[in-house]
């Protein structure tokens, strides 16, 4: 064999080595050190429900009660009594679809929900049991009265309770959100309504 066949055959058996061996290297190469991947970031869920947050957080941190003038203080008491007389006016005469519109559509669907319902028909029924005991009667034999509509907490609650309502004060949640008060005998501050300006009129929200 001469010298260059043998260089050639070396030479050939070195490179056949080195590609045995390479995925090995890589193999290796691969398990030597951590490798991180950069995250992805997530998009936070309701992003737009989270952003309007922000907005109205942002107007009601701005908002600076003590900045409302005595005109516009003024102004407004004089617009709620007519408001809240009317709707005492309503109420009297047991008008169910007048009520209705004097309520924001939140409220409206709040009032028709079973949670609602529930709580205020066991509000009435302790009502009833004391107005029973006032009168000298047995508070176990009051028959339990069950709101299943607004329109049965309309006839039940607030025909009897709030057809006489007078406003006596007002508080600014924002430029155009109230709540509106009346002061009882003994000198305490209560909330009658919470109002908002929605589509340009007054609507009870709470």
């Amino acid at each position: 064999m001469t010298k260059a066949r043998t260089w050639y055959k070396i030479g050939t058996m070195k490179r056949i080595g080195l590609l045995s061996i390479l995925p090995l290297i890589l193999l290796l190469a691969c398990r030597s050190g951590p490798h991180p991947i950069e995250p992805i970031p997530a998009e936070p869920p309701f992003a737009g429900a989270a952003e309007d947050d922000g907005v109205q957080a942002a107007e009601a941190e701005a908002f600076d009660p003590a900045r409302i003038s005595a005109d516009l203080y003024e102004s407004t008491m004089a617009e709620l009594r007519a408001f809240i007389e009317g709707l005492n006016a309503i109420i009297r005469a047991r008008n169910y679809t007048a009520w209705v519109s004097y309520l924001s559509e939140s409220y409206y669907a709040e009032i028709n929900s079973a949670e609602f319902l529930a709580r205020r028909s066991e509000e009435l029924f302790r009502r009833d049991q004391i107005v029973a005991s006032n009168l000298g009667r047995d508070p176990r034999r009051v028959q339990k009265r069950v709101l299943r509509t607004s329109r049965d907490f309309f006839y039940n609650v607030v025909v009897p309770s709030r057809s006489n309502d007078r406003l006596d004060d007002i508080s600014f949640v924002d430029e155009n959100r109230v709540k509106a008060y009346t002061v009882d005998s003994r000198g305490n501050r209560l909330v009658l309504y919470d109002l908002k300006i929605i589509d340009n009129r007054w609507r009870i929200i709470n």
